[in-house]
């Protein structure tokens, strides 16, 4: 049941492909004895516990340092907790600064694996931003001379009702500083979603060309729509190099042959220009304040399947069963050229 409410209501975002016909999936081409659709779905588990940490620190300039246990690798770690810290506390992104991977700054820090970032660095910060405003709240009343809970703090700055003001700048001399973590007992978070493509395939040479690919996923709750969309995008496109390129060879020795960039394929920007990923706010995760879900290696998981169930219905009429990845031209021109050969000797 518990596992039922967190993942949401799987089949709209499946609807969301919906076929051709309204216009999340398209192309151009139509089908041939060569060409063909294929549809894939998928659940990725993400946040992996047991917690994360987060540290604010309000300076004397009024700027905000943001410490977390999270690291950044490629994924927009800085602008996403910068993010949330300066939403949290009315200041301008300008006014956060996030300082991460370095262990003086924290006790404990976890790091960035199974896109548990957001999920647990992003909520130990937000629950840190509310805490910082605690502390801020109850030393301009004392300043102030009236109630913490009469005192508005908006746009870096603490008011008491009768129009007295103190910048955020005049209470740092007060060591105004939090550090919290947040755990999830290992309540993963659950993001879903679907992904159809659209190939076409030569037999006789065994190039497959993708013509159109989609993933649509549930992400709970965007940050950063630009970040999450390049994580999806990247996602993507590792998930179509295992699918097609990157092949790790053993001679007979069990020595390595594609020990090298110039042997072993990777994907560039020219091998899959026609890629898109459309993200949903549906069902925000009810495990973490923020609503959010692990969502950047969700649409790696089905492209395998995928490319392999495309290439497979393009060469039904030669038989064609794809058991093994990459698809190579190779692999492909000997899936159909072995029905061929059998029909020749028949």
């Amino acid at each position: 049941m518990e596992f039922g409410v967190e993942i949401g209501e799987y089949r709209g975002v499946a609807g969301s492909l919906g076929g051709c016909s309204n216009g999340y999936y398209r192309s151009d081409r139509p089908l041939s004895a060569a060409s063909s659709v294929a549809v894939a779905c998928f659940i990725e588990g993400g946040g992996l516990g047991p917690k994360e940490t987060a540290r604010l620190d309000l300076a004397a300039d009024g700027t905000v340092s943001v410490y977390v246990g999270s690291a950044a690798v490629g994924q927009g770690l800085e602008t996403v907790m910068s993010q949330i810290a300066a939403d949290t506390l009315g200041l301008p992104l300008n006014q956060v600064r996030v300082l991460h991977g370095s262990t003086p700054y924290l006790e404990e820090g976890y790091g960035a694996f199974g896109s548990r970032s957001t999920v647990l660095g992003g909520s130990a910060v937000f629950e840190g931003a509310n805490a910082l405003l605690a502390k801020i709240r109850a030393a301009a009343s004392a300043r102030l001379g009236c109630a913490a809970e009469q005192v508005d703090l908006a746009d870096g700055c603490a008011r008491a009702p009768d129009g007295r003001s103190l910048a955020f700048a005049e209470l740092a001399a007060d060591g105004l500083r939090v550090t919290t973590a947040f755990g999830n007992d290992n309540r993963l978070t659950y993001t879903y979603g679907s992904a159809a493509a659209h190939v076409a395939v030569d037999p006789g040479t065994g190039d497959v060309e993708l013509l159109d690919c989609l993933v649509v996923e549930d992400v709970g709750r965007i940050v950063n729509p630009l970040t999450l969309h390049g994580q999806a995008i990247g996602g993507m496109v590792q998930g179509l190099g295992g699918a097609f390129l990157e092949h790790l060879i053993y001679d007979e020795d069990g020595q390595l042959l594609t020990g090298s960039l110039a042997d072993y394929l990777i994907p560039a920007a020219t091998d899959f220009p026609k890629i898109r990923a459309i993200a949903l706010e549906n069902y925000p995760s009810p495990s973490n304040p923020l609503g959010v879900k692990g969502a950047g290696e969700g649409p790696i998981i089905p492209i395998g399947g995928l490319m392999a169930n495309a290439v497979a219905n393009a060469l039904a009429s030669f038989g064609a069963m794809p058991n093994q990845l990459p698809l190579s031209p190779a692999r492909v021109w000997h899936m159909g050229s072995v029905k061929q050969s059998t029909d020749r000797s028949g």
